[in-house]
């Protein structure tokens, strides 16, 4: 079993954003995402790396607009990827930087980790693909204590899960 713990990324009148930490790391998954690709040497990442922030700006001040975001996982759950729109790339030389995450709500986002994108799908990519499959189970539990009437959002900065 995984145990996924729930850490405050900000919190604004507009939206509540979190980031999960696993296994009890020292860095949450948005920190690692940050921490990787914050001085990359790629202009393409780095673009990329400034819209998903730019983005998250934008999120924390007006709210989490789904337009903001490209669905990724399965239609069934709530895992999406920043940013929305991305520079056409040669494939060979250039990815694209993605971030993924669980919008809940206009006003609840949890963030995951992420990577460069150089597959056609992120199925391609194993370690792309274990970002979102983590997002899918995390998701998959949560929908689970919100059908049991837990509301996830006020209890979040208590709740650990396993998934």
């Amino acid at each position: 079993m995984t145990e996924v713990e729930f850490v405050p990324f900000r919190l604004t009148e507009a939206a509540d954003v979190y980031t999960i930490r696993i296994d009890g790391k020292e860095k949450t998954e948005f920190h690692e995402f940050m921490m990787t690709f914050k001085n990359s040497g790629d202009n393409y990442l780095a673009d990329d790396f400034h819209r998903i922030l730019n983005t998250l700006n934008i999120l924390t001040t007006q709210g989490i607009k789904e337009y903001h975001f490209r669905p990724e996982g399965r239609f069934s759950d709530r895992v999406y990827a920043l940013p929305l729109y991305t520079i056409q790339r040669n494939r060979k030389k250039h990815g694209t930087l993605r971030l993924y995450c669980i919008r809940i709500s206009d006003k609840f986002l949890i963030l995951g980790g992420g990577g460069e994108k150089k597959t056609q799908t992120y199925e391609e990519d194993q370690m792309l693909s274990d970002k979102v499959t983590i997002l899918q189970l995390i998701d998959r539990e949560l929908k689970r204590l919100e059908e049991d009437g837990l509301d996830v959002n006020s209890v979040i900065n208590n709740l650990t899960i396993n998934i």
